[in-house]
């Protein structure tokens, strides 16, 4: 998981220890080594008490998402799974998300750019549709926009802040058959907002963003975990247990129910009030 944007103008130096360990894929330290002061680093270890994540804990149900030091094979295995199923993927620090689908940006012309999370994007593999907006039309936020449709599962999407959409990803639209971010352009569609864009309480920022995503990362990890497990029944899929490359279609490897629950946990937007 690349973190695209981050803060420049000092000397890169080696890898931090989360690229060591497989949670990212590449970061250059520019602290020194210094992790008891690295916001990076505490949200991403679930520190419930480092300013990073007061605001949202990475915790998540026995088990957290910063155990992936952990050396049980469960834990080194799930952890080689995520990193090699996420390769790649941009978590944008420049621009603030609104989980679980969006980041957005703001253009000169006013205009409010709406682009799809990428890891997302690689837990719904493989995705046959992507259904947007239609230009003209105007939204109120979190009413639904649209959806991503992949066998068995449809995942609705909501509109992160209201306005008049202007211009769809072409891309998407005429898209017919399975594909992946890599392959396409990630923004999905553009707004001309009726609020402003700091108006939006429910976007996350910074550290906010990386609690979130480290958040995410733990509940995929503990069904990864789960399934790896002696007491699990056979039958509901391995995880580079053959000597093979890793399954990347995670409905394959956890198995239809599971599957099913864990793109509720990580997938399904807020309902609007």
């Amino acid at each position: 998981m690349d973190t695209a944007g981050a803060k420049k103008g000092k000397t890169p130096q080696l890898p931090c220890v989360w690229v060591l360990s497989g949670v990212l894929s590449y970061r250059l330290c520019d602290r020194d080594y210094d992790c008891e002061h690295c916001e990076l680093h505490h949200a991403l270890s679930g520190d419930k008490g480092h300013s990073s994540c007061k605001r949202r804990s990475v915790l998540t149900e026995g088990s957290s998402a910063g155990s992936y030091l952990s050396d049980s094979w469960e834990a080194a295995a799930a952890g080689a799974h995520l990193s090699h199923l996420l390769s790649g993927c941009r978590l944008y620090l420049d621009r603030p998300y609104c989980p679980p689908h969006f980041w957005l940006t703001q253009t000169a012309e006013d205009l409010v750019t709406v682009g799809l999370d990428g890891t997302l994007l690689r837990f719904l593999q493989p995705v046959k549709r992507i259904v947007l907006p239609s230009p003209g039309i105007r939204l109120d936020r979190k009413q639904p926009c649209g959806w991503i449709a992949r066998e068995h599962i449809a995942v609705p999407l909501r509109m992160p802040i209201a306005g008049e959409v202007v211009e769809t990803n072409e891309r998407y639209v005429e898209a017919a058959q399975p594909w992946t971010l890599e392959e396409r352009d990630d923004w999905l569609f553009r707004i001309r907002p009726s609020e402003p864009l700091a108006d939006v309480d429910s976007l996350l920022t910074d550290e906010d963003t990386l609690a979130w995503h480290a958040e995410r990362l733990g509940v995929v990890r503990r069904y990864l975990m789960a399934v790896l497990a002696p007491e699990v029944p056979a039958g509901l899929g391995t995880v580079m247990a053959d000597g093979g490359a890793p399954e990347l279609r995670l409905e394959e490897v956890l198995g239809t129910e599971d599957y099913r629950n864990l793109i509720r946990e990580i997938a399904t937007p807020p309902q609007a009030p």
